[in-house]
């Protein structure tokens, strides 16, 4: 005798009645395993024809919870409890029947029963956007901070499209002074989202010296922040903060190797490279036609220095440095070197103080290296009281004879002479 779907079996032989008493339960079993299939075929498709085949199937229960909750009405409250009891008693480990049955205990204001139906049905499954969702609610509102961010990290974890919504809410959170220490915990296993939220501090409605307390935690854990992720935070707090408390944050958050270069009144003088997040280190500025870069001196064995060249058809700025100088005297020395002749003044550093508007001009020291002749240069210069924000940077002006240009500049210093 051969069944659906089964290999030929070889009936026993023996009386009539055995013979019979094994087919009736053979089609007792193509019956259920018939019944099973069918269910489980129209459960997402047809879940109210799929329950008519087979009453009890889990997976056609679970279907009809979820497409009743689509469109449920304050009247289906019975029905959606009934169907939710029948899931649990077929199969009691059916997330969507347990979270159900803890929405309604929730909406009861049965929170201890809600609270532990819906942690039942987070142990039966890590995919249930609905059950993680309503936890990391649940213990944000309530307190229980590692659990919350327990829930983040599985609704992150779960789908792209809830970062959008999950991590700009937890970087929003962390005004409540709960909830650094925490938070920082969790970003130090270094999840897939810990830059994404970090990006964050970026963003106004992001508490900003919150922001900086989560950095030094994550310093404290052992796991820093790297460049990238303590970038928006520093750009942001420019200009909201004091340039010098500004600079002490930003030194003490750098690698004990990388703030031993990073000290002194300008940073990477040599032009080595320095892997620092704004303000304090160099920022280059190359566009279409403009070089600003890192690379080779010129000289002969003098390692490395800034290679600038440009067309010279308009002003551009090339390099940048934020300063942080009391009032006072100060020397600025450096060396430039060329393959061709400059226009006189066309290329030169620039000491600003100021910002906006308010920004003027207190130093100015033009480059006019003979060709393939490196010449150094010494400026002193007075930093005014007042003087808020200095800034150095490197500027290419407009060539009346549109000459283009290049040059390396290394040896960069910057000393207080009193």
């Amino acid at each position: 005798m051969t069944l659906l779907g089964t290999k030929p079996v070889q009936l026993p032989t023996g009386s009539w009645a055995a013979r019979i008493g094994i087919v009736l339960i053979a089609l007792v079993f193509v019956f259920l395993l018939f019944q099973s299939r069918v269910g489980f075929m129209l459960a997402r498709v047809q879940p109210d024809a799929a329950l008519a085949v087979a009453p009890h199937n889990p997976d056609a229960l679970r279907w009809k919870i979820e497409t009743q909750l689509m469109r449920a009405k304050r009247e289906d409250g019975a029905m959606l409890s009934d169907l939710s009891r029948r899931a649990v008693r077929a199969e009691p480990y059916n997330p969507v029947g347990l979270r159900t049955l803890g929405l309604f205990a929730a909406f009861e204001k049965q929170d201890a029963r809600a609270d532990r139906l819906f942690s039942m049905a987070a142990k039966f499954s890590l995919r249930d956007l609905f059950t993680h969702a309503w936890l990391f609610e649940n213990r944000l509102a309530t307190g229980r901070y590692t659990e919350a961010f327990s829930e983040a990290d599985i609704l992150l974890r779960q789908r792209s499209t809830n970062w959008d919504v999950v991590v700009p809410l937890l970087a929003q959170r962390l005004k409540e002074p709960h909830v650094i220490d925490p938070m920082a915990r969790m970003l130090a296993t270094k999840p897939s989202w810990r830059g994404a939220l970090l990006l964050n501090l970026a963003d106004e409605k992001v508490d900003l010296e919150s922001g900086y307390r989560l950095l030094t935690r994550l310093t404290a854990l052992g796991t820093p922040p790297t460049t990238e992720e303590a970038t928006p935070y520093f750009q942001r707090a420019v200009g909201k903060t004091p340039l010098p408390l500004l600079q002490r944050r930003w030194l003490a958050m750098l690698p004990p190797a990388t703030r031993a270069r990073a000290g002194g009144l300008l940073r990477d003088g040599d032009f080595t490279g320095l892997d620092v997040p704004p303000p304090f280190g160099w920022r280059f500025f190359p566009n279409d036609g403009v070089i600003a870069e890192a690379g080779e001196s010129a000289v002969p064995g003098q390692g490395s220095a800034l290679y600038i060249s440009y067309p010279g058809d308009q002003q551009v700025t090339f390099a940048e440095q934020q300063l942080v100088l009391a009032p006072g005297r100060y020397r600025f020395a450096g060396r430039a070197a060329t393959d061709a002749e400059l226009s006189s003044g066309q290329i030169y550093w620039t000491l600003r103080c100021g910002l906006g508007n308010a920004e003027r001009e207190i130093a100015k020291q033009p480059l006019s290296p003979a060709v393939d002749q490196p010449q150094r240069f010494t400026l002193g210069f007075d930093v005014p009281a007042g003087c808020v924000g200095p800034k150095l940077s490197l500027v290419g002006g407009k060539s009346d004879t549109l000459q283009s240009a290049n040059l390396w500049i290394d040896a960069l210093t910057l000393d207080r002479v009193q």
